[in-house]
């Protein structure tokens, strides 16, 4: 038998959560997990200060997963990035990355430039539209107001590819041919 839930009156009947705007942030990392073989750290985050305080933990409690992530590679090509990540969240925690532990990042603050990527849908060639972490400052730089990119709208690079189901063979005459 279904009830009504206790938080009734507080649902957005709109969706889940409220969506977080482009702009400079104040993150907390809620999490951290090592790929090796991809050679990445998705790290989950929420925002720490602000109107918008709480915001992932709201979709968390709501879905059941964390839907802000972002993937941080260490390749060699993408190290330059990696470093850039490590040094503002060393500048604003005052402390020493683990290189053995990348778990010690967990309730670390970092500033956040966040924009959003777009991409088309695997499932029906629709445009979609995601959270895109685009840049790495201390707390402090964002506190004040020092961000020295905008966050922007990325777009695909290439519209998808559709792919035309063959039809139903259809039977004919060759004598209903014109030639």
């Amino acid at each position: 038998m279904i009830s009504k839930p206790q938080a009734w009156d507080s649902i957005n009947e709109n969706g889940a959560s409220r969506r977080l705007p482009m702009g400079a942030y104040v993150a907390i990392i809620k999490d951290v997990v090592d790929v090796p073989d991809k050679q990445y750290l998705e790290i989950n985050y929420d925002i720490a200060e602000g109107e918008y305080k709480g915001i992932a933990l709201e979709a968390y409690e709501a879905w059941g997963r964390w839907s802000h992530s972002f993937r941080l590679y260490y390749t060699e090509k993408a190290m330059w990035r990696f470093k850039k990540f490590i040094v503002r969240c060393e500048a604003t925690n005052n402390f020493t990355f683990d290189w053995g532990k990348p778990k010690c990042l967990v309730n670390k603050g970092i500033g956040l430039v966040i924009g959003f990527r777009q991409y088309y849908s695997t499932k029906d060639g629709s445009l979609k539209e995601a959270l895109d972490v685009q840049d790495f400052l201390t707390a402090n730089d964002v506190r004040e107001g020092k961000i020295p990119n905008d966050p922007k709208v990325v777009a695909p690079k290439n519209p998808p590819v559709v792919v035309a189901q063959a039809a139903d063979p259809v039977e004919f005459n060759s004598d209903d041919l014109p030639f």
